[in-house]
Parts: structure tokens; sequence; C-alpha cells
């Protein structure tokens, strides 16, 4: 997988089924990702970095409450019936709050995470994906905050995945499998 591959999805995306933000203008330099990294002590993952200063860095892709509304409180379905969408932290400060990595890591480290850094999460689970300072992912759980989930492959695989699953999921929604859970 590589960052043109990513480019193609964002550019071919079915406009009807997705909604997307994504930094364009506003993206992450390069001293920002420095920064970045000197405040956590290690390097990010080169693939990581090539995402964060691109105009994609900062990635928001969520499917359109017309074709999947968002559940009602307290709603009980499968757990990937939840799962509406992907988003990459951007390192730019010009990101919405929700959406800065430097926020994001700031919570882990409350929560006592402080080792890793989240980089991906998809919506609706409080489960991130993280870089550790030892270059493995890992999805890190505040339910299990002590048995770290390993991810194997790199950023842009990784992400590529998430995609993949999420039309999966759009294509279940769209079957009414969801629905099965009420029987």
């Amino acid at each position: 997988m590589s960052l043109a591959e990513i480019i193609g999805f964002v550019h071919e995306r079915d406009r009807d089924t997705y909604d997307l933000f994504a930094q364009q203008g506003d993206e992450a330099t390069i001293a920002d990702v420095e920064r970045f990294e000197a405040r956590i002590g290690f390097t990010l993952p080169d693939e990581f970095r090539e995402f964060a200063v691109h105009p994609l860095g900062g990635l928001y892709i969520e499917v359109k409450d017309s074709v999947w509304p968002k559940a009602e409180p307290y709603a009980v379905g499968p757990f990937w019936s939840f799962l509406r969408g992907v988003m990459v932290y951007s390192l730019s400060s010009a990101a919405p709050e929700w959406l800065q990595m430097e926020k994001a890591w700031a919570e882990m480290k409350e929560q006592g995470c402080s080792d890793c850094v989240p980089f991906l999460r998809l919506i609706s689970d409080s489960a991130p994906l993280c870089f550790r300072p030892d270059g493995s992912i890992i999805r890190w759980s505040p339910g299990d905050p002590e048995d770290p989930e390993r991810i194997n492959g790199s950023f842009y695989s990784i992400l590529a995945d998430e995609i993949a699953d999420l039309e999966s999921r759009v294509e279940r929604k769209r079957r009414g499998e969801d629905k099965e859970f009420d029987k």
C-alpha cells in the first residue's frame, strides 16, 4: 500500500456515501512533525511522516447519515454497526481539536499510556491504534491497558485495511445485517 493508493481512494470515493475531511492547505510541516517527535522522544514511522505533511494529513472519513444514521443513545447492536468511520490524527495546529494528535496523545498519557502515541481511531471505538518507541503498533484499550493488542503492518497498509473494512461494514449495513442482532 502507498500514499498514491490512499489518494486514489479519496479521489474515487462515493461522494453519496462518505463525508471526508483532510487538512488540504493546513497540513503539518516537517518542522511540526519534528517538534512533536522531540516531545514524545522518538521518531514516527516514515510513512506516517510522509502522510502528516501531505494535504491528506489529518484525514477523517465518515459514512453519511443518509446512508448510515448515527446510533441513538443506548442503542444496542453488534459492535461493528457503530464503527461508521476512520480518522487519522493530524499534527497541524489548524486541525480541529478532536483531530489533533497532540491532544489525543495528552489524553492517553492521562489514562496511563505514556509510551504510545495514537495515530488512528475508528469512530465510536475507544481503542486507538498507537505507535510505540520501539516501532511497534498496538491497539490500546482503556478497558485492558496492560495487555495491548499488537498490530502487524505498516501505517499505509493498516490505513488501507481500515478503509476496506469500513467499506465492508457499509455493505453489511446496506444488507441490514445489523438488524439480525434484534432477532
